[in-house]
Order: structure tokens, then sequence, then C-alpha cells
């Protein structure tokens, strides 16, 4: 009977011992797969190294990276769509200003996307010939003058080169630099574009729209300096107001909307800036002294001296004289900066872009003088110094007397 129960009691702390065992094997699992889940490196337990689990790291890095790319690219194909749009919608549906263009014989869509760009009729000259090569335009365009406006969008501008014009007469002319107004009109009426009453009709009472004309005053001299000087072409029966706003287009073309901020820094006005840059087209021959030139005026200016320009002298008097006298230099006149301090009423001529950029950066120096060298090759001689002026005057005075 003991010995029964013996073996009952051995085998139940057998069972008991098993069911404690299991239970160990149990925790020591759990205790396992929440280390594992926290990122353990190892695991150890009496000294005994079971070996480091496998970490949860998240996406493969090669799979972040085909989604970054992937991202990137839909991004940029996107902008460059929206770009592309834009570039074909108009310049400045605003403008209604007519260009005139000439598409040559046998131009490429390359080409004619060159000169539509030139004349900024288009903002960007891939995208026109991708759009073109989309719509099968390439191959269509004809020849011929035609006048396009900065209000058309680039399916307008295609359909007007396929459609083709008929060639219309036209005519050309030149205004050289530095030229007024009386001798553009006398020029214009010379070959034939319009006639002097037309044209100084049109400067003294035409309708025209530009930012820089904003300050100028009416009268026969408001557009003065503003008629910019280049080559052009217009239809043989364009109007004096055609003729006029083709001029006025291309200064306003040139004058680049931050001249209109270095003007203000300067404290003038876009036609003080003009006045100033007209003075120093008629004094200059060489383009590297313009700045110098101007750089002198402002100089005088500030140290409260006349200019005493020999070229507004000039504009008084109509007619270029070779050698100006004392006489001359008494002229009653606004216009007379020997007489009066400061820059003239206003411009007296149309001076070129490379004068205007001059009197926006002038050339900072301590010059006070300048006259014409004893080289006689259109240079000019410099100086801070009145008596070094009057050595250099002399000097000038007597290579013309000995030439």
């Amino acid at each position: 009977m003991a010995h029964r129960n013996r073996e009952k009691r051995a085998a139940k702390k057998a069972q008991k011992e098993a069911r404690a065992q299991e239970r160990f094997k149990e925790d020591f699992y759990d205790d396992y797969d929440d280390d594992y889940e926290d990122g353990y490196d190892d695991y150890y337990d009496d000294g005994e190294d079971y070996g480091p689990p496998r970490k949860r790291r998240g996406p493969h890095p090669a799979i972040i990276a085909v989604i970054i790319t992937v991202v990137v690219l839909f991004v940029g194909y996107y902008t460059l769509e929206k770009s592309f749009e834009k570039s074909l919608l108009p310049v400045n549906p605003g403008n209604e200003t007519g260009v005139m263009i000439e598409i040559p014989n046998g131009s490429s869509t390359t080409g004619i996307a060159r000169i539509l760009k030139d004349h900024d009729l288009i903002s960007n000259e891939l995208f026109f010939r991708i759009h073109c090569k989309r719509m099968e335009y390439d191959g269509q365009f004809k020849q011929g003058y035609y006048t396009l406006t900065k209000s058309m969008s680039v399916d307008d501008i295609a359909e007007a080169l396929i459609k083709g014009t008929i060639e219309a007469e036209t005519k050309r002319f030149t205004i050289p630099e530095g030229y007024n107004i009386k001798q553009i009109a006398k020029s214009l009426s010379a070959n034939g574009i319009v006639s002097e009453m037309d044209f100084y009709d049109e400067v003294k009472n035409g309708d025209f729209h530009y930012d820089f004309l904003a300050d100028c005053p009416p009268g026969d001299e408001r557009l003065e300096g503003f008629l910019y000087p280049e080559t052009y072409e217009v239809y043989a029966d364009a109007t004096a107001h055609d003729v006029v706003d083709k001029m006025l287009a291309q200064f306003d073309e040139l004058f680049k909307v931050s001249y209109y901020d270095r003007a203000r820094e300067l404290g003038m006005s876009v036609r003080d800036i003009v006045t100033m840059g007209s003075i120093v087209e008629r004094e200059s021959v060489r383009a590297e002294e313009r700045p110098l030139m101007a750089g002198v005026f402002y100089n005088r200016i500030e140290q409260d001296m006349r200019l005493e320009s020999c070229a507004t002298i000039q504009f008084i008097l109509g007619e270029p004289k070779e050698f100006l006298t004392n006489e001359d230099t008494q002229i009653e006149s606004p216009y007379n900066t020997y007489l009066h301090e400061g820059l003239p009423p206003g411009p007296i001529c149309n001076p070129r872009m490379a004068s205007i950029e001059a009197a926006l950066f002038p050339d900072e120096n301590d010059y006070v003088f300048f006259v014409l060298s004893a080289e006689l090759d259109g240079s000019h001689r410099f100086s801070a110094d009145y008596n070094e002026f009057l050595v250099n005057k002399d000097a000038y005075y007597a290579a013309v007397e000995g030439r």
C-alpha cells in the first residue's frame, strides 16, 4: 500500500515538473518573440547563445529608390508639360501692335522658330518645333511677309504662316544714330515713306501708349529721343502713325524693365536718362568713351558746374558747324547748357542704346573736362584739372591747323 502511494506521488511530481517545464518553454519563447520585435541583436540565457534574431526593417531600399524615382519623373513630366502648354499661349495677350516679319523661301521650322523668337512672338523655340511636329505643321509654312502680333497664340501664328500672304510691296528706310526729329522728317520724306507734314503732325498729336512716354510733355519735341535709330521695313501704304509707332515699339523692345529700376536708383526719369544719353551720343565718336563722357557730365552736375556741351548748341543751331563761336554759346535757349545748369529740357537727338546704357551705367571717375585729342582720330582727352584741359585743347587746335 505504502509502495503504491509512493509511486502515485512520484508520478504526480513528474507530471508537475513536466507542466512546469512546459510553462518555462512557453514563457521563454514569449520573451524571445518580444525581444525579436523590439530589435534586440542577441538573446542570451544562462550563458547559452541562442543567436541573433532577424530584424524587421520595413520596405527594401531598392523599392524605396524606385518609388522616389517614379515620383521625381512624374513631377518633372508634370512641370515640363505645364511649361509646354504655357509656351503655346500668346507672349503678351494685350499687345496687338503689328510686328512685320519675313519668312525667306525654303525656311525650315527651326529657322522660322528662330525668326519668331527674335521678334518675341513666341517664348520657346524648342517647344514651337515640337508642337509643329505633333500637329504636322512642318513643311506647310509659306514664304512671304507677315504682320503678326504678340497677342497671337502659337496655333494662330502657325495658321497664318500656313495660309500664306500675298507678298505686299514694302519700303525700307534707315534712321542713323543721333538724328533728331527734323533730320528724321527730311529723311522719310526724301525716301518717299511719309511727308514731313504728316510726320510732324503724328509726332505732336499721335496717340501712343508706352510707359516711357508717361513723363513726356506735349509739344513738337515730345517724342525726341524715343524714335529709335534702326533700319525698318514697312508696307508701301504705311501711314505716318505706322512709321512712328514702329520706331517707338523698337525703343520699347530694347529699353529693358531693369532700366526703369536703374533710372529710379539714379533719381532720374526715363526722359532724363534719354536726355543724358542723347548728349553722350552727339559728343562721342568711340563706343568705349561713352561711359567716360557720361561720368564727366554727372560729375559736373554734382559739382554744380554747367554741362557746357557743344552738342546742345548744335541742336539749337539746327545745322551743324565745325567750330562754335563764343557768340553761339551765348544764344538764349533752355537747351543752352553753357548758360543753364543741369540737363536741357529734353533729348537733343535719338540715341542708340549704347549711349543710353552709358547714361544708366556711367564710368566712375574724377574727370570734369574732355576735348578732342590731337590724334584727330575721334578720341578724346579726359582730365580732372582745368590747366591740363587747356593743354589738351591747345594741342587739338594746333593739330587741326597743321593738318
